[in-house]
């Protein structure tokens, strides 16, 4: 796997880098030399206000040190179509570990769907029937269950963020950031929105082009972060409401598990 060299806002980062400590992680900052008498007239350069929200909102969350140190997590979690309000609720358990291996559980009734990447391989078991599947088609699953359960890493993953405005939605002030950005061979584009308050992300809304066996078409979606809950020291979403074209689901996460090992068997293919 390529790892490209970090600089946020320097160019494009795959997103599974992002879920490795990094040597990021374990760097110090080196101080900045003394001044001079010459050097009297400089001054250091001015942060942008997108910056600076990014750098405010990554506090909130716990630091950037924190968010990145957990190079696996799992999540289990409740979701309720809004709408097909007559429909039972799916559960759901997902693992991701290190920087490239990712496993979906999905339980709807009797019938259990496991999606699996592991490197460069991808598969997905359904009733007993391994199928192979390119990454490229499980990627869009991963990151866009990333994006539900760990809203902290789309202060990272984006190339650009680009201060907007600030708005007032709800009876709350929301700070808005313009972020795009070439994650997993996907160019995105999105707005993050920002609670003045928590500095915690209250909305992220997106679009991207993608290529699916009927054509290239424009996906859009927005992710509502409900409710909020400390857990192992990272400020995670508690209760999230998705909208997708066509579907509306609220998500409730019933337990969670942050930088502890995951047994490996989970991303083996079955023999």
């Amino acid at each position: 796997m390529i790892r490209p060299s970090w600089g946020r806002g320097a160019g494009c980062l795959p997103l599974p880098a992002l879920l490795v400590g990094l040597s990021l992680g374990a760097t110090l900052p080196v101080p900045p030399p003394a001044l001079s008498a010459k050097d009297g007239d400089k001054r250091a350069p001015a942060v942008s206000p997108g910056q600076a929200l990014v750098e405010r909102s990554l506090r909130a969350y716990g630091g950037e040190a924190r968010i990145l140190s957990l190079n696996s997590f799992v999540f289990a979690y409740r979701v309720q179509s809004l709408s097909r309000p007559d429909s039972k609720p799916l559960s759901a358990k997902v693992y991701f570990n290190d920087s490239d291996q990712f496993r979906s559980e999905v339980q709807d009734g009797d019938l259990k769907v496991v999606s699996v990447l592991s490197g460069n391989r991808g598969w997905v078991e359904v009733a007993g029937t391994t199928l192979s599947r390119p990454v490229k088609q499980l990627s869009p699953l991963r990151n866009e269950t990333l994006s539900l359960l760990r809203p902290d890493l789309l202060l990272l993953i984006f190339s650009r963020y680009r201060y907007s405005s600030r708005i007032t939605e709800e009876g709350q002030s929301l700070e808005q950031l313009e972020v795009t950005g070439l994650v997993d061979g996907e160019y995105i584009r999105g707005r993050l929105s920002i609670n003045l308050d928590t500095g915690l992300i209250e909305k992220y809304q997106y679009e991207t082009e993608r290529a699916t066996s009927s054509g290239t078409g424009i996906f859009r979606g927005e992710v509502r972060y409900l409710e909020y809950a400390e857990i192992h020291g990272l400020q995670s979403p508690r209760k999230v409401l998705s909208r997708k074209t066509g579907a509306t689901s609220r998500i409730t996460v019933t337990g969670a598990s942050l930088g502890k090992p995951i047994d490996p068997d989970l991303f083996r293919e079955r023999e």
